[in-house]
């Protein structure tokens, strides 16, 4: 007689990663998604039950297109409130674990340990006191008094980080603002995101007769260093290098920053993955001068590509590195002159810059396929089942 599976109900107002772990789980536990995607897209048959509260993700759909009504995100606030209260429905008798995204969940996580059941907070981000300091600092730097998000929903993750069994989250970057703000480390469970490398592959030859070209694919915003590589790229004043920027720049909080036009800025929009490895191929090197979040799966992507990385710490690059010889450039956050250094040395020596995407590229097959990622949830989840 097969032994009875434990049932996990993942939770999260956009799909995200979500996904990625309901695959995952589906051989060891029985995972039960709820999430938000369109009603045109297409869920394959051989998917566990997913419960789609479609209106929440043409709610966001709204809120990501007109950049107004993001401004101090209180409608986001507004939507992850109702989220929780529509997912207080799922009877937690009928599960053994919720696994919920910060900020999702606080009322559900309060009524399914009422009831004696364990429940994860998926963070894929830094503890929101370091959040909210770092970046109301940058934002004062570009004249914004706003935070990034209202003192109510802080509150409300705080919380959650508090009250929850366990937490899983994507670096030890992440890890030690954790720590540092008081939660146990004995609560928190790692797990790097992984990225589908096999789309991704090295360029077959240099081409060092093109121009040198850098891409960032964070897109732009104060959070991701906009300022920062804005003003690298003035002082550097190249006028034979391209910068590949994925993103625009319509945002009113970095509107100021393209008042006067960049010397080989080429904006891209959003494309799909075959022509995105494309781009990645003629460029040289991926820069990522931001300030705070949990770990780039952009940089995995393009490593596997074959660029070397300029990372600041902030974006999780050290779980990627190779300690004492890393496949690129750690700079400091907030760094102008370190990140115009960087890109100095990679422009310099292409055939060097070159060697380090190829090994970025090897780095990539160590522990960074969605393969990987599952694995690692399977076993943070038999961990809290255990």
């Amino acid at each position: 007689m097969s032994e009875k599976k434990s049932r996990i109900l993942l939770a999260s107002l956009d799909l995200f990663w979500m996904p990625d772990i309901q695959k995952a789980l589906s051989s060891d536990f029985e995972p039960y998604l709820v999430s938000t995607w369109s009603l045109l897209r297409k869920v394959s048959n051989g998917a566990p039950p997913r419960f789609n509260l479609w209106p929440f993700h043409y709610l966001l759909w709204l809120y990501k297109r007109f950049p107004f009504l993001q401004w101090g995100n209180y409608l986001y606030q507004i939507l992850v409130l109702s989220f929780d209260c529509c997912l207080r429905c799922w009877s937690p008798r009928n599960y053994d674990v919720l696994c919920v995204l910060s900020g999702c969940g606080l009322r559900t996580l309060r009524s399914f340990q009422k009831h004696g059941k364990r429940v994860v907070i998926e963070c894929g981000s830094t503890h929101t006191d370091y959040q909210h300091q770092i970046l109301l600092e940058e934002f004062k730097r570009n004249g914004i008094r706003e935070s990034l998000f209202p003192q109510a929903y802080r509150d409300r993750v705080r919380r959650e980080f508090i009250e929850a069994d366990w937490i899983q989250i994507p670096s030890q970057f992440v890890k030690r603002t954790f720590i540092e703000a008081g939660i146990p480390e004995s609560k928190l469970l790692l797990n790097l995101y992984g990225a589908d490398t096999s789309r991704f592959s090295p360029r077959a030859q240099d081409d060092l007769d093109r121009p040198f070209r850098v891409i960032c694919p964070s897109g732009v915003n104060l959070r991701k260093g906009a300022r920062i590589l804005v003003e690298a790229w003035k002082q550097l004043g190249w006028k034979d290098a391209e910068l590949h920027w994925i993103g625009n720049a319509k945002a009113p909080q970095v509107r100021h920053l393209f008042r006067e036009p960049l010397p080989g800025l080429v904006w891209h929009g959003w494309m799909p993955h075959e022509k995105l490895a494309e781009l990645y191929r003629s460029c040289d090197v991926l820069v990522l001068p931001s300030f705070e979040e949990g770990f780039a799966r952009v940089m995995v992507e393009g490593a596997a590509s074959g660029l070397g990385l300029i990372a600041t710490p902030n974006t999780g690059v050290e779980d990627f590195f190779t300690p004492e010889d890393p496949e690129g450039w750690l700079i400091p956050v907030n760094d102008i002159g370190a990140l115009c250094r960087a890109l100095e040395e990679a422009k310099h020596d292409r055939a060097r810059t070159r060697q380090l995407g190829l090994r970025a590229a090897k780095r990539t097959r160590k522990g960074f396929s969605p393969e990987d990622y599952g694995r690692r949830a399977v076993e943070n989840l038999q961990k809290v089942v255990g």
